[in-house]
């Protein structure tokens, strides 16, 4: 039977978080690049895989040729590689940095209450809480958001509609996330912080009432599946 076989830049590895529980997927990396395979050329291919960032594209046959896609002569053979499952090579567990139980930044700005109603786009709850929702949630309420987690079991939902769980709701400015309620002071200064203390715009700054925030890394975020906050280790797990 062919399969399906892309290829990424191991810059992209985060990509594959989305992926990561669809069954039978395997990777593996060579020379600078992130193999995927095990997907089936003759089923409908889910709407995430070829949501992909992939720089090459192959159908591999039997004797392990690729060929390009639609193409009739090979351009080449699949070298030996050492394979692993996606959901092994995507971990779900996440680094301290995701969200740090410290927080360590002091931004010279102020948060004031705000005169607007707000709506919350992002929830900050705990792990126990997240898992409990996990198991009865519907499946397309859990596809809406995506989320991290720290050693401390705190867990960040970004995504809409959220849950409605214990937790304090936030509002995501581009990649600033501020508590419902609250607005910057003076109010255009969120492009200046943006600039100043993210400019590689690869992170979330999570901002506290008193001014002081974290930096969560966007690669720390996983899409949402019950089978991904099942596999979710906390601080205290083993």
């Amino acid at each position: 039977m062919k399969e399906l076989i892309m290829v990424l830049s191991q810059t992209d590895k985060a990509a594959l978080g989305s992926v990561r529980c669809l069954p039978g997927l395997q990777a593996a990396e060579r020379e600078g690049f992130i193999w995927v395979r095990g997907i089936a050329v003759n089923k409908e291919i889910d709407l995430r895989i070829r949501q992909l960032p992939s720089l090459h594209t192959y159908t591999l046959d039997a004797d392990d040729y690729l060929f390009p896609p639609h193409g009739l002569t090979p351009v080449g053979k699949l070298q030996p590689m050492t394979w692993a499952p996606l959901s092994t090579y995507i971990t779900v567990t996440l680094p301290v940095s995701a969200l740090p139980g410290k927080i360590s930044q002091q931004a010279p700005v102020r948060l004031v209450p705000s005169q607007q109603s707000q709506q919350g786009n992002s929830l900050l709850t705990d792990l126990h809480t997240w898992k409990a929702y996990g198991e009865t949630a519907p499946l397309v309420r859990l596809q809406q958001t995506r989320f991290a987690v720290s050693e401390e079991n705190k867990v960040l939902i970004i995504g809409e509609p959220l849950p409605a769980l214990p937790g304090r709701e936030y509002i995501l400015l581009d990649t600033l996330l501020i508590p419902c309620g609250f607005e910057f002071d003076p109010a255009v200064i969120s492009n200046l912080i943006s600039s100043q203390f993210n400019p590689d715009n690869d992170s979330f700054l999570l901002f506290d009432t008193d001014g002081t925030w974290q930096e969560i890394p966007k690669d720390a975020f996983v899409q949402t599946t019950r089978s991904a906050i099942r596999l979710t280790k906390g601080g205290n797990d083993g």
